[in-house]
């Protein structure tokens, strides 16, 4: 009744504190903002529509939440977020910072990070010579209808549980129908520890229109 309540704006000098805890960081920014440059340790997950589902998988209940908000009604976006996560059970949100704690990680010397975006002819190259790794993030039967040659499925909720399953000695590209839900997967790896994490630009779409070759499974 009455409204959430905001949480506390954060100073952007506390960004470091806050990675460096046992918190969350969720990135709420775009996903080629994000792509682009982000603080390590950082988790992306766009304020849209889908913003709950990706939530649920990847953000634990046990945990202090802080978000990091860009564009000029960062107000409004915190409340929205913060009314999102009450709705599935995420109620822990300790505070939020502006996207300009980006900006001052970057200020005071600490490296951002970034997430190389790979196109389809380059990605079909480099599998020919052996140089990477495909995960298809897809839901499993997405995947039985039609995918990359010789590329396994790991769906986009599961991929922490199966980490084990991805190398870490070689480039990692991850890859979905149009790179969205490959791009939040990016961001888990890479918040887990995974040094060479690719999005596929275009995803499975880009693809198939530029006519490289698909296979199907039958279900398993």
């Amino acid at each position: 009744l009455g409204g959430m309540p905001r949480p506390e704006r954060m100073a952007d000098e506390r960004i470091a504190d806050v990675v460096e805890s046992d918190a969350i960081v969720i990135d709420t920014r775009r996903a080629d903002d994000y792509a682009d440059a982000h603080v390590p340790g950082t988790i992306n997950i766009p304020l849209n529509r889908s913003f709950n589902t990706w939530a649920g998988w990847f953000v634990p209940y046990d945990r202090d939440i802080y978000l990091l908000v860009g564009g000029p009604d960062a107000e409004a976006r915190v409340d929205e977020a913060v009314r999102d996560l009450a709705m599935i059970g995420l109620d822990r949100v300790a505070g939020w910072f502006e996207a300009t704690a980006v900006d001052h990680w970057a200020a005071s010397g600490k490296p951002l990070a970034a997430v190389e975006q790979m196109d389809v002819d380059t990605l079909r190259e480099r599998m020919r010579e052996g140089e990477v790794h495909v995960v298809d993030v897809r839901g499993q039967t997405e995947w039985e209808a039609g995918h990359l040659p010789g590329v396994e499925n790991i769906p986009a909720g599961y991929i922490t549980d199966r980490l084990d399953e991805i190398p870490r000695d070689k480039p990692v590209v991850l890859q979905c129908q149009g790179g969205g839900r490959s791009a939040i997967a990016a961001s888990v790896l890479e918040a887990k520890g995974f040094e060479n994490v690719i999005n596929l630009r275009g995803g499975y779409a880009a693809w198939r229109q530029a006519g490289h070759p698909t296979e199907k499974d039958e279900a398993r």
